[in-house]
């Protein structure tokens, strides 16, 4: 808990309140309802407008950000607005003032302990046979200790999420084809003297989940997730960031160009504002699946005016992908793994940082907006 200085409420001139104190703040993504026209650019879907948490209503239909923060860098705040307008101070509900007296409870972030870590970092994998069978080791075992990637007992792979204060979120335990590579996504079979039966095998499990189930962890044990490889920003600070879907893309990607930090939002869902928060004052440089680049780019323009980020949704791979007639969901690790070219990655990264002047305003230009 935090303790807050004790303030007097009722003795501040409302004139005077920060806007801050009060129950306003940009509206979250809610679907494509939540996002409106700009009222400066005219471009459809990419004004947020801010919100009262109390009420459900918008402060003004003018008020809010436009997500274009280059081409457009509409801003008007509510502290702005009421200034201009102080007779709709009136309209707001003052009782949704934050309580500075009370005390506010902060979720602590839960960890593992690292030895778990180091002892499943001793065991075999099948995603570890595949990647033999197209890397070097040396390449192989670089990357592994780089990311801590370990392995189960039944031959599946764990990534660990590891933040980079070194806490180990969790586990993300998975099964993979030693020959393809590709994810196991069925039911495993086992034979028995008496005929045969079926042992499920999820296809996402999570090393919490079992520890709790051995009471190795609290009943109430709850996981926060980070991105795969956030862990990975302060080993190698000087490293571009760039993000993918899955963790085996994240592995594989680093195996072809090693002077890229790459991380993983575990999911197409999972890019969001509370894993980018670590690593927001970044140059960060994201590559969705084939057919998923207009979602990832939406959901970027958010997050970088949510928390003024600076990330860059690369459209390079979408248009190869195109090109090549690939199949939908496919990621660029296919693309690379799918390629003789030797320079392949190198001329795809530095066709990608091409498209760098297209990036959102940095932290330092989104800050003087909000001002």
């Amino acid at each position: 808990n935090i303790n807050i200085n004790n303030i007097n409420i009722n003795q501040l001139n409302i004139n005077q309140l920060n806007i801050n104190n009060m129950g306003i703040e940009l509206e979250k993504y809610a679907g494509i309802k939540t996002r409106f026209t700009c009222p400066k650019c005219g471009k459809n879907r990419c004004f947020t407008k801010y919100i009262d948490r109390e009420t459900g209503e918008y402060i003004d239909i003018r008020v809010g950000i436009c997500n274009h923060q280059v081409s457009c860098g509409y801003h008007l705040s509510p502290k702005m607005f009421f200034e201009m307008n102080p007779e709709k101070r009136k309209e707001i509900n003052f009782n949704n003032i934050i309580n500075m007296n009370t005390k506010k409870e902060i979720k602590r972030i839960k960890s593992i302990d690292n030895r778990f870590v180091i002892k499943s970092m001793a065991n075999e994998s099948a995603l570890l046979e595949f990647f033999r069978t197209k890397f070097p080791e040396e390449d192989i075992k670089r990357v592994m200790r780089d990311y801590f990637v370990g392995g189960s007992k039944d031959g599946r792979v764990v990534f660990w999420q590891i933040d980079r204060q070194a806490r180990v979120r969790s586990g993300k335990i998975m099964a993979y084809d030693p020959q393809t590579g590709k994810r196991k996504r069925e039911d495993s079979v086992e034979f028995l003297e008496g005929g045969s039966r079926v042992r499920f095998t999820p296809p996402v499990d999570w090393v919490h989940t079992h520890m709790k189930k051995d009471g190795m962890l609290a009943k109430d044990w709850e996981m926060t997730q980070c991105l795969f490889g956030e862990h990975l920003i302060n080993k190698y600070p000087e490293k571009i960031i760039a993000i993918v879907e899955s963790e085996k893309t994240a592995l594989i990607m680093s195996l072809f160009h090693p002077q890229i930090n790459f991380m993983a939002t575990g999911g197409l869902k999972n890019l969001n504002s509370q894993k980018i928060q670590s690593i927001k004052r970044a140059k960060i440089l994201a590559f969705a699946d084939f057919g998923c680049y207009e979602e990832w780019k939406q959901k970027a323009e958010e997050i970088n005016s949510e928390i003024g980020s600076n990330i860059l949704v690369s459209k390079v791979f979408e248009d190869i992908a195109k090109k090549m007639e690939i199949e939908d969901g496919l990621d660029v690790a296919d693309l690379f793994l799918g390629f003789s070219d030797p320079d392949f990655a190198k001329k795809f990264i530095e066709a990608s940082n091409e498209t760098q002047e297209e990036n959102p305003k940095t932290q330092e230009e989104f800050l003087k907006t909000q001002s």
